[in-house]
């Protein structure tokens, strides 16, 4: 007798005990694909638009500072990077046949969907890829110096993702010509050579997990989204058409994974979720108005997590930065939204705790931020000038409804706690808790604590905060 298996999702607008802290990186456009060893050390690929060029950073100290890396000329964008182990990195992208200085070509992949299109271009490719070829890049130190790996046996082309299984045996997609037409390498000897194995689809293919030496599933798109499947090591691969173009794809053990999509129609996010190792895939969450760009899991546990924006349907627009975790493999979720003008692209994760992603925007600053107990609320480095004092400002818009920014300063690093209470004088809401460089900070605080059953009530609050050898408390009002 078949089951009915009933999931419930729980949406949930904004959660307390959570902060994001924003890094600017030194170049305009994104920080698109990042990686982390541990919680101290990872890596941040990003370029610049029209024209592109790869820009490469890293960092030893959990992104307080990241420095450019030393890497080769004429590298253009990056789609993966994959730690070996703490010294032995590789990744895979492409690098400039021709240096474009402008966004001349308005008909780019001007069969698929406008927001499809914009994700593309973004990404480094055109639909005439005869501008760049395939680079793939090793680090021996950890990221700190690059070098070339061997060439691929195709001049066009962009490698849109790579898996290893150990230091010798890879694998690499390469979307190889203007209509796709995706090829599947593979290397046994830490890319020194590459064998193309077969070509998956006339569809672009640029994302893929091996569960084990022979089970592997990706995501593609053509018309609509696609899943692949293989059992043999990427020799055959079985076709599962999607109704949902398909953005991001991940998988907390050899069983169990999630993918992300779009439909078109109303910017609709659908989450699905397989428990046979891609066979079957279920919907189990729906989103209108959000484009999820991004997602990863930390493997062997049930957290996963994603970042993307809204969408304003009817002007075509990006809107607020969103985010998207489950901690019980896909059967509840968490969304948060906060109003930062960045688009976001990037997810890193360190552990359960420390949360990166990464974005910019054309003709903005390319940026990083880490959360580093869940992501909830958005605290902002605000500028470079370091305070002569430490203080704390009056939160505005106050009244607020539902969120409102609390401004503060310090004049040197400290262990700092900006916390909220109720008239009755009980917590509330712990907004931070951490040490902290010197330099302005605000904080997005919203009265949604997690769920309706949660929201706060219209009246006075107050916010206090305690650094060495300062404190300071101030009123403010929620009015609904």
């Amino acid at each position: 007798m078949k089951r009915l298996i009933v999931v419930v999702i729980m949406l949930v607008s904004l959660s307390a005990n959570a902060q994001w802290i924003q890094y600017p990186l030194s170049y305009t456009g994104f920080a698109y694909t990042l990686g982390f060893y541990d919680v101290n050390r990872g890596l941040s690929f990003g370029h610049t638009m029209f024209p592109f060029n790869q820009n490469l950073y890293y960092t030893t100290n959990s992104g307080s500072n990241w420095v450019m890396a030393n890497y080769p000329m004429q590298l253009r964008a990056f789609a993966d990077v994959q730690y070996i182990n703490a010294n032995i990195v590789y990744a895979g992208g492409s690098e400039n046949v021709v240096l474009k200085s402008s966004n001349s070509s308005r008909n780019d992949f001007r069969n698929f969907p406008k927001f499809l299109r914009e994700r593309l271009l973004r990404e480094g490719k055109r639909e005439y890829s005869v501008e760049y070829k395939s680079a793939f890049i090793k680090s021996s130190d950890g990221g700190v110096n690059w070098q070339r790996g061997s060439e691929f046996d195709t001049l066009t082309g962009f490698i849109t993702d790579i898996h290893f299984l150990d230091i010798n045996t890879g694998y690499a997609l390469i979307d190889s010509t203007m209509y796709g037409r995706t090829r599947f390498y593979k290397t046994t000897n830490a890319g020194t050579n590459w064998n193309m194995v077969c070509r998956i689809d006339t569809a672009e293919v640029d994302k893929m997990v091996f569960l084990d030496a022979n089970t592997g599933i990706a995501k593609g798109y053509s018309w609509g989204g696609r899943i692949y499947r293989t059992t043999n090591a990427g020799v055959n691969w079985a076709i599962k058409e999607m109704p949902t173009q398909i953005d991001g794809l991940t998988f907390f053990n050899q069983s169990t994974g999630i993918a992300i999509g779009i439909q078109e129609a109303g910017a609709t996010t659908k989450v699905y979720r397989t428990t046979d190792a891609g066979i079957n895939w279920n919907v189990v969450y729906t989103n209108p108005g959000r484009q999820y760009q991004n997602i990863k899991a930390i493997p062997n546990t049930g957290t996963a997590f994603a970042v993307g924006n809204l969408i304003d349907t009817v002007q075509s627009m990006y809107g607020k930065i969103t985010t998207l975790k489950t901690t019980n493999y896909g059967f509840s979720w968490v969304v948060k939204e906060f109003n930062p003008p960045s688009l976001m692209f990037g997810v890193g994760i360190a552990d359960a705790n420390n949360f990166f992603i990464g974005g910019g925007d054309v003709y903005g600053q390319a940026i990083i931020m880490k959360s580093t107990n869940g992501g909830n609320v958005f605290v902002n480095n605000s500028g470079s000038e370091i305070p002569s004092a430490y203080s704390l400002e009056q939160n505005y818009p106050n009244p607020f409804n539902p969120s409102t920014v609390i401004r503060f300063e310090l004049s040197v690093v400290s262990d700092v706690s900006l916390k909220v209470y109720d008239v009755q004088g009980r917590e509330v809401a712990t907004l931070v808790n951490e040490k902290m460089n010197a330099g302005k900070y605000e904080v997005w605080f919203d009265a949604l604590l997690g769920g309706s059953s949660r929201e706060l009530a219209s009246g006075i609050y107050f916010y206090r905060m305690v650094t060495d050898g300062y404190s300071e408390t101030r009123k403010m009002f929620l009015l609904k």
